[in-house]
């Protein structure tokens, strides 16, 4: 079996999304070992910080809307490898307006590369969401077979509440279509270049750059409960994880590694709970005082998911294998410490809603 990678260092990846959580990590790593890099996002202007951060291998591409019409076909040109990270995370209870969009913008990569020929491969970064509905102390397996269903069908339902359970499933049904539609779409025109998927969950660590992005995505969550909030353990339930930078390179893996083809490769270390990760907080940081003394068991996710692969690919790119929770939450307090020192960091849409919560709270 050939050990030569599919992509050389010195080649061109493009990653949608390069401002995003894992798009940004998956970059810096793409970097480190040598890659080219030309970055999406929608507001070029609005993200100019990226170029002088990752400066010269990197260069940004505006990309106001993936779905639209041949939207990425200046954008690949000349490109060796793809990685589709972007994707719609403002929920939204209307499937019929946000599903679409998400599934056409997955097309849109596959039909830009295929008509690209320098492309040798693709990767779509999809959800733990496309797989499985999460339903709390309830034993359940996936597999590469397995698909959220459930969560496509309550989706589309006339009848349902738009609440939080609705918008998730929305969401869900985004990933389960777009990830789906997109292995539908290389079986039908079996393009000339390899396609993977990557199904991460929540990813926990720190950010590549405090100063331009704050405390984003997952990595909000970890500063809420620092903070004394618990924003984050009532909306995000217990679940799988993994350390970010364990996800970039598993991004990265599927983009080069020549025998990885056709996989759905699991980026899901472990199985967390909000209990275990104040506790984890309490244990590293003794000198923080924290406001919350307790947090309620609400259950814990019950769920088998195949690692082994995952942790050799890891291997193969250099690591041991999966990075330990305990690990991805010292990263993740970090920036914390580091914003805490300045004395000032960018405010995020967490950090508003927060502070938004303590201004309608009752003063005794």
């Amino acid at each position: 079996m050939s050990t030569t990678p599919r992509i050389s260092p010195g080649g061109l990846i493009l990653v949608t999304g390069a401002n995003g959580y894992i798009g940004s990590h998956l970059i810096d790593h793409l970097l480190k070992k040598g890659y080219q890099v030309r970055g999406t996002v929608r507001d070029a202007t609005a993200q100019a910080w990226m170029t002088s951060h990752f400066g010269d291998k990197f260069s940004l591409v505006q990309v106001p809307d993936l779905s639209a019409p041949n939207a990425l076909d200046e954008a690949v040109k000349g490109v060796n490898g793809i990685a589709h990270v972007a994707s719609n995370v403002q929920f939204s209870p209307d499937a019929e307006s946000f599903v679409p969009p998400v599934v056409q913008a997955a097309i849109n990569v596959l039909e830009a590369a295929a008509k690209e020929p320098s492309v040798k491969s693709v990767v779509y970064c999809s959800s733990q969401a496309a797989m499985h509905r999460l339903n709390l102390n309830t034993p359940y397996e996936l597999t590469a077979d397995s698909w959220n269903d459930t969560a496509v069908e309550a989706a589309y339902k006339k009848d349902g509440a738009a609440d939080m359970e609705r918008m998730a499933d929305v969401y869900s049904a985004s990933k389960v279509l777009a990830e789906r539609g997109s292995w539908e779409w290389v079986k039908k025109n079996q393009p000339h270049f390899v396609f993977n998927s990557v199904i991460p969950n929540v990813n926990f660590g720190g950010v590549v750059s405090l100063k331009h992005q704050g405390f984003r995505s997952s990595a909000g969550l970890v500063k809420a409960l620092w903070d004394g909030y618990t924003l984050g353990t009532e909306v995000i339930q217990p679940q799988w994880c993994s350390y970010v930078e364990d996800t970039a390179l598993l991004h990265i893996a599927a983009l080069i590694l020549p025998d990885v083809k056709n996989e759905r490769v699991f980026a899901m270390a472990q199985r967390y709970d909000w209990v275990q990760i104040l506790d984890l907080l309490k244990k590293l940081y003794p000198d923080h005082k924290f406001t919350l003394e307790s947090l309620p068991d609400v259950g814990k996710d019950m769920g088998k998911v195949p690692t082994e692969r995952s942790e050799e690919l890891l291997r193969k790119m250099g690591k041991f294998g999966f990075s330990s929770l305990e690990e991805a939450i010292r990263k993740s307090v970090e920036p914390i410490l580091e914003a805490e020192a300045a004395a000032e960091y960018p405010l995020t849409e967490m950090d508003r809603l927060m502070i938004a919560m303590k201004q309608q709270t009752p003063q005794e």
